[in-house]
């Protein structure tokens, strides 16, 4: 990483972690760990994104949690359900993209499962110096992957 990288991501850090003495004791103090160095690679960039880049972003994760089923779904009208409801280029670039190695159920669940499992992604894989700021991060390897790609997608359709 080098300085700029760096700095960008540690005043991105700075916004979403307090960094202060008093939030440094007020995460010992509740047993929340400490920032490490590691996590500032850790950061995704989607963290000061818009609610509706975020949204898109979870949406096109949730896609590619579940392509395993999207790619097995017989059902035209449960893929038209699912293209509808993230948008049909979305789903689109989804599809078309490589699909994750062994990731996900093999039975396609409604529109708003996917999308909900999208959403529970974006903070599965934040570090878990986050937490008292978004309670579900568990610095999930699998989820920040999944994310790094999903980003990628939506960046492409932008």
């Amino acid at each position: 990483m080098n300085r700029e990288d760096r700095s960008a991501k540690l005043a991105l850090l700075a916004r979403h972690c307090g960094q202060g003495r008093g939030a440094r004791f007020a995460r010992r103090a509740s047993g929340q760990p400490g920032v490490r160095f590691g996590d500032l690679a850790k950061l995704p960039d989607w963290l000061d994104a818009t609610d509706e880049q975020r949204a898109r972003i979870a949406a096109a994760a949730g896609l590619l949690r579940h392509r395993r089923a999207i790619d097995a779904e017989l059902s035209g009208l449960r893929l038209a359900a699912l293209a509808g409801a993230v948008g049909e280029p979305l789903f689109d670039a989804v599809c078309e993209a490589e699909a994750p190695e062994g990731i996900g159920p093999e039975k396609l669940p409604p529109p708003q499962r996917v999308l909900a499992a999208g959403t529970q992604l974006l903070e599965a894989a934040l570090p878990l110096a986050l937490q008292d700021r978004f309670p579900g991060a568990r610095d999930d390897a699998v989820a920040r992957d999944l994310l790094a790609r999903a980003q990628r997608i939506v960046e492409t359709l932008e």
